[in-house]
């Protein structure tokens, strides 16, 4: 009784189902991962290529939500997510695509941001440079395929193979060459406080150009005139120059022709010079005598005119540079001056 009881809403469902309603699995919806009130979260990814539609979205190892859409905008994977209310996370949050195992399903993970930030609300948006994405299989069977069919490991091998062959019979040389290697780089590294000073220094100046080219372009403006006045007169400065070249021989063969004349004029000028220099304090001494001569004769003038004596003593012996001539002092004879005030 209870056999025929199950069998005949099985085979009522299979005539229902086979009939000509058109009905298939795949119109059946999937079942809800949540209930209750949920708020709607979009997160940019630059691959969301395994991640199937109605996929669950986790949060501390439990399931808050599931994958509404995924879309393409700008090459770039925007996958929509509805998530419970009491799941909020925090601005700074992250979102990242996982698999439950190296063969399993996609899912959402979400991670909460600081504690001191406010909760998203509904409409937000995670932007790509919070979003990951785990390697998936096929990311394992292309880098094991680049493994096996050579890839990096081969390109190092051949590196290896090269150096065998240039490093033989050449060691002595390569490890002189590291060694001077080593003390340049040594050198450099110990030179690296003048390196950073050095590129300061160009830096300013090249700010400070940069910051002055409207005056320099100014400047090179100004010049223009000028550059042109001198190529128009380039005629006129050749002929100078030529008559300065000539100039210049002139007076070459004036000094040659002279020389002897300008030497021996010099030399006899030197006695004269040590006469005046020996003769140095003595003729201060009179300068001195005369300026005191003269203020006590402006203040012993009652006039206009004032009459004195003046006696010369000349030494001729002591204007001679060689100290030969007359030995006695001769005396001129007194004389009478007037000097007008």
């Amino acid at each position: 009784m209870i056999r025929r009881l199950v069998t005949a809403p099985l085979l009522a469902a299979t005539l229902f189902l086979g009939g000509g309603c058109g009905l298939s699995l795949d119109d059946v919806p999937m079942p809800s991962l949540i209930d209750g009130p949920t708020y709607q979260l979009t997160a940019v990814f630059d691959n969301a290529l395994n991640l199937p539609v109605d996929s669950p979205v986790k949060w501390g190892g439990r399931t808050v939500g599931q994958v509404v859409s995924v879309t393409v905008s700008d090459y770039r994977a925007e996958v929509v997510m509805k998530v419970q209310e009491d799941a909020r996370i925090r601005s700074g949050g992250r979102a990242e695509i996982r698999l439950t195992s190296p063969m399993g399903t996609a899912f959402v993970e979400l991670l909460d941001g600081p504690q001191r930030n406010a909760a998203l609300a509904d409409g937000a948006r995670i932007d790509v440079a919070s979003t990951t994405r785990a390697p998936d299989v096929a990311d394992l069977l292309s880098s094991l395929s680049v493994v096996v069919t050579g890839g990096a490991f081969a390109d190092i091998g051949t590196v290896v193979d090269e150096l065998n062959v240039a490093l033989t019979g050449n060691a002595p040389e390569a490890r002189a060459l590291l060694a001077g290697l080593d003390r340049t780089v040594t050198d450099l590294n110990a030179h690296t406080a003048e390196f950073d000073r050095a590129l300061r220094g160009v830096n300013r100046l090249s700010r400070r150009l940069a910051e002055d080219a409207p005056y320099l372009v100014d400047a090179v403006g100004e010049l223009r005139p000028a550059v042109r006045a001198l190529r128009s007169q380039q005629a006129d400065l050749l002929t100078l120059l030529a008559e300065v070249q000539r100039l210049g021989d002139s007076t070459d063969l004036f000094l040659d022709t002279v020389q002897e004349d300008l030497v021996s004029t010099v030399r006899n000028a030197g006695p004269v010079l040590d006469s005046l220099r020996r003769s140095q304090r003595n003729l201060v001494r009179g300068m001195r005598g005369l300026i005191k001569f003269g203020e006590l004769t402006d203040d012993a003038s009652p006039g206009d005119f004032s009459n004195f004596d003046l006696t010369l003593l000349l030494d001729p012996d002591g204007l001679n540079p060689t100290g030969t001539g007359p030995q006695q002092p001769t005396r001129t004879t007194p004389k009478t001056a007037r000097e007008g005030q």
